[in-house]
C-alpha cells in the first residue's frame, strides 16, 4: 500500500473503535459509529475550537450547537488548554479532547446524542465533570490520559467506556446507565489484515480502574475479555458495584 493511500492512524483508530463496538452490541445500527466521530470534519463543524494553550473559562456560560454543528468544543490542546466552568448540550459530541494534554473541568455536558465527553488525544485530565443523558457518558480512544472524580450518570448506554492503555479512571460515579457503568475494552477476535487486527486486539491495556462506584447500571463494571491465563492486563481495585463481568474484576 502506497502512502498516499495508506489509511491515517486516526482513521484507523476509528475504524477499530466502530468494530469494537459492533462486536459489543451485535449490529452497527445498534452502536454509535466511533469511526465518524475520531475524524472530526465528518461531524461537521464545531460551536468552538479552541487551540489556544491557556485557560478557558467560561464562567457558567452554555453552549449549544446550531443544526450544522456536531461537535460543541473541540479541544486541540499542545500541552496546556484547560476548558472550564461550561455547560454543553444539543450536539453528536459534547466537548472532543485532541492533541495533548488537554485538562477538562468543571464542565457539565447533557442531552447529546452520541458522546458527552471523548478524549482522542494523549495525556488529558477530566476532573471534576457531570455527563448525563447521552448515548455514552465518556469514551476514552487515546493512551495516558486520567478520569477523576467525575459523574457519569442516566446515559443510554455505557457511563465510561475504555479503548485507549494506560489510562487512569479513579474515583468516579457511574450510575443508572442503560449499559455498563464502567466498561473496558479489551480483545476483540477478528479475521483481516495482520496490523489491523493487532491494532484491535492490543487495545486496553494497563489501565487502572480504581475507587469508583457503579451502581444500578445494566452492568456496573465489565471488561470485554476473560480471566484466562495470567488474568487481565488491566488493574481493577477497590471500586464499589454489584453486578460485573468476568469474575476477576473487582
Amino acid at each position: 500500500m502506497s502512502p498516499a493511500t495508506r489509511p491515517s492512524r486516526r482513521s484507523i483508530l476509528g475504524a477499530a473503535a466502530a468494530l469494537v463496538l459492533f462486536a459489543l452490541y451485535g449490529t452497527v445500527a445498534d452502536a454509535l459509529d466511533f469511526s465518524s466521530i475520531s475524524q472530526p470534519r465528518s461531524l461537521g463543524p464545531a460551536a468552538l475550537t479552541l487551540r489556544s494553550d491557556r485557560t478557558y473559562d467560561f464562567s457558567g456560560s452554555l453552549v449549544r450547537c446550531a443544526p450544522n454543528e456536531g461537535v460543541g468544543i473541540m479541544a486541540e490542546g499542545h500541552g496546556s488548554l484547560t476548558v472550564t466552568n461550561v455547560t454543553i448540550e444539543g450536539c453528536a459530541v459534547g466537548i472532543l479532547a485532541m492533541g495533548s494534554s488537554v485538562r477538562i473541568e468543571h464542565v457539565t455536558v447533557r442531552n447529546v446524542s452520541g458522546v458527552c465527553i471523548l478524549l482522542g488525544g494523549q495525556g488529558s485530565l477530566a476532573i471534576d465533570n457531570l455527563a448525563t443523558g447521552c448515548t455514552y457518558g465518556l469514551v476514552v480512544l487515546s493512551n495516558g490520559n486520567r478520569v477523576v472524580q467525575n459523574q457519569f450518570n442516566d446515559n443510554v448506554a455505557d457511563g465510561v467506556i475504555v479503548i485507549g492503555d494506560e489510562n487512569l479512571i479513579e474515583g468516579n460515579e457511574a450510575l443508572r446507565n442503560g449499559g455498563v457503568g464502567i466498561h473496558v475494552v479489551r480483545s476483540v477476535p477478528m479475521v483481516g489484515d495482520d496490523e489491523f487486527v493487532s491494532l484491535i486486539q492490543d487495545r486496553a491495556t494497563g489501565n487502572v480502574i480504581r475507587a469508583n462506584r457503579a451502581l444500578r447500571n445494566k452492568v456496573d463494571i465489565e471488561e470485554f475479555g476473560d480471566c484466562a491465563g495470567p488474568g487481565l492486563f488491566n488493574e481493577w481495585t477497590q471500586n464499589v458495584f454489584e453486578t460485573g463481568r468476568p469474575e476477576c474484576v473487582h
